[in-house]
């Protein structure tokens, strides 16, 4: 009978130690629930793939992403500069077209704006003109007086069409504003047919689902 209770006594602890079949799946079904959902964003936002034709943003999107990482830019003293360097931001790349005229005053205007009305997450977000000639003194600081926190940068002429090529949509207007992720990819693009509401709707929801560091 002791005989008998101990081989008992050590199946019992045997099964006990032997992992559950039942378990192992269910352990597998949880981080597929959280991870599946997440890959799936990914090919669906990167690649247009599945990609519903109604969706919440007021944007115009660019499918697939342009990635202008590879894009060199100078600053106002020559110096090269890429967007994906340094810290990581949401970015409103502003096209001007030839020139900017009424059309680019009133991009920036709203940008500016909707720069402002983000408050305490401004810092998250950056926006730059693109020119391909150099700014005049007085331009430059007439952009430093009405815009504090945009940032004035070149491109040469042929990069810049090439660019313009890259990013045009049907319903956009050749001046309009790029809307550029963290990781320097052109998500979107608005024109002056958007209003700074709609622009803000998009970033404020962006800055609540994205990384900050």
């Amino acid at each position: 009978m002791s005989q008998i209770s101990q081989n008992s006594s050590a199946g019992r602890d045997a099964s006990a130690a032997k992992p559950s079949g039942i378990g192992t799946i269910q352990g597998v079904s949880v981080v597929a629930s959280v991870l599946l959902p997440i890959v799936a964003a990914y090919i669906v936002f990167y690649t247009g793939v599945g990609m519903p034709t109604g969706t919440i943003n007021q944007g115009e999107l660019l499918q697939p992403p342009v990635n202008i990482n590879q894009l060199t830019f100078t600053d106002g003293d020559g110096a090269p500069l890429q967007l994906g360097e340094g810290h990581p931001k949401w970015r409103y790349l502003i096209l001007p077209g030839a020139e900017c005229a009424a059309e680019c005053e009133q991009l920036l205007y709203t940008s500016r704006q909707v720069h402002v009305r983000l408050g305490e997450k401004a810092d998250r977000v950056e926006r730059l003109l693109v020119t391909a000639t150099p700014l005049t003194d007085e331009e430059q600081e007439k952009l430093r007086r009405e815009h504090p926190r945009l940032r004035i940068v070149q491109q040469p002429p042929e990069s810049l069409l090439e660019l313009q090529q890259q990013t045009a949509l049907a319903n956009i207007a050749e001046t309009k504003l790029l809307l550029i992720d963290q990781r320097g990819f052109a998500m979107m693009a608005y024109d002056n047919h958007h209003s700074g509401n709609e622009l803000l709707k998009d970033i404020k929801r962006l800055l609540k689902y994205s990384y900050e560091k």
